[in-house]
């Protein structure tokens, strides 16, 4: 009887043999990502352990090492910083006479001021104007009659 659980055990570990490696490959990517080494080396022994044990055959499933590890996944996430960009030419370069700039030295001449836009109080932005109408007509301000009053 034993050894018909395990022959099914296996063959749905067998038909999820994608799904499983996917989810090992994002797990090991996720410690990768891990800030300190000795972290990294300890999130990798894990992963390899909690992936290569044996299945007890009433305690869990493969679905159910797939969930933790989605888990563990979804966790690492959150608590890891973002990778970097690859490459050196990724982010934002200046080109300055058909010629690009990389050593920084491209600044603006705009340094301690604010925010520059074209638009101030004397000329509006068209579409800050109908996103402020659009917002009060689904708050329902349909006119400002009330506030005139009737003249």
């Amino acid at each position: 009887m034993a050894t018909t659980a395990a022959a099914a055990a296996s063959r749905t570990a067998t038909d999820q043999l994608p799904r499983i490696l996917s989810t090992y490959r994002s797990l090991l990517r996720a410690i990768e990502r891990l800030p300190k080494e000795q972290a990294r080396r300890n999130g990798w022994k894990e992963a390899r352990e909690a992936f290569r044990k044996p299945l007890d055959e009433e305690a869990e499933s493969v679905e159910d090492r797939i969930l933790a590890a989605g888990e563990q996944i979804a966790f690492l996430r959150i608590t890891t910083p973002k990778p970097k960009a690859r490459g050196e030419d990724a982010g934002r370069w200046v080109y300055k006479s058909g010629e690009k700039i990389k050593d920084g030295s491209a600044t603006s001449n705009r340094t301690g001021k604010g925010v520059h836009s074209n638009w101030d109080g004397k000329n509006l932005d068209p579409c800050s104007v109908k996103r402020h109408n659009q917002g009060l007509k689904r708050a329902g301000f349909v006119n400002n009659a009330h506030a005139k009053g009737i003249f």
